[in-house]
């Protein structure tokens, strides 16, 4: 089965030098941009953290490697470029595809971020889909692995909102 999204935005990541190196800043270094923004915001947004948020994120976290261990063992899909004999476009694993890991730790500070601060979302969502898209770009994931990461945070995100949690977890934390 080919991947028309992938094999298109790797060829355009080949053929363009500039796509290239955009695609490997996006696919390998990006993430650490979402970290530094997601810290910064969680520092300057310290006061209004709660046990509450604070018990949800590490959920939120725990549900997330969880249903990532089952997905490894569920579906089992081999990086485009060890399918189609190419060299990525910068350093790769060479295990199991799904789920693409980056793509999953840059929707996990997103929504992290959502739950806090919801007017910085947006720069945050838009670094998870660069890293996405850059994640196709170099040739490490096909579609299926960075739409399986966003489908893990999303489900992670809907169980630890969903938990009942104690209603003194409401204070602040210090």
């Amino acid at each position: 089965m080919q991947d028309f999204v992938q094999h298109t935005l790797h060829a355009l990541a080949v053929h363009q030098p500039s796509v290239g190196s955009l695609s490997v800043f996006f696919a390998s270094k990006m993430l650490f941009v979402l970290l530094l923004i997601a810290l910064w915001r969680f520092w300057v947004r310290r006061k209004q953290l709660t046990w509450r948020l604070l018990a949800q994120l590490v959920l939120l976290g725990a549900f997330a490697g969880v249903l990532t261990l089952l997905g490894l063992h569920v579906v089992q899909d081999p990086r485009p470029f060890m399918v189609e004999g190419y060299e990525p476009l910068t350093d790769a694993s060479r295990d199991n595809g799904f789920p693409s890991d980056h793509t999953l730790a840059a929707a996990l500070l997103t929504m992290g971020v959502f739950w806090l601060d919801r007017k910085w979302t947006w720069p945050l969502a838009l670094g998870t889909l660069l890293v996405l898209l850059g994640r196709l770009a170099i040739g490490a994931h096909h579609t299926l692995d960075v739409l399986g990461s966003l489908g893990i945070v999303a489900l992670s995100a809907l169980l630890a909102r969903w938990l009942p949690l104690p209603e003194g977890w409401t204070r602040k934390a210090p």
